[in-house]
C-alpha cells in the first residue's frame, strides 16, 4: 500500500470524526441555550432557519 493512500485514509477518518464531534457539540450547546431561556431546541432551530 502506498504511503500517500494510508495518510489520505487517516486524514479522512480524522475529518469525519471532527465533523461528528462538532455536530454533537453544537446540538448540546443549542440545547443548553434553549433550556436557559425556557424554550425548546426545535423552537430555536426554527427561529434560526426562518431568519
Amino acid at each position: 500500500m502506498d504511503v500517500n493512500i494510508v495518510i489520505g485514509c487517516i486524514l479522512l477518518v480524522v475529518v469525519v470524526v471532527l465533523l461528528v464531534v462538532l455536530t454533537f457539540w453544537c446540538r448540546r450547546r443549542i440545547e443548553r441555550i434553549a433550556h436557559s431561556r425556557g424554550r425548546s431546541a426545535r423552537e430555536i432551530e426554527k427561529a434560526l432557519h426562518s431568519e
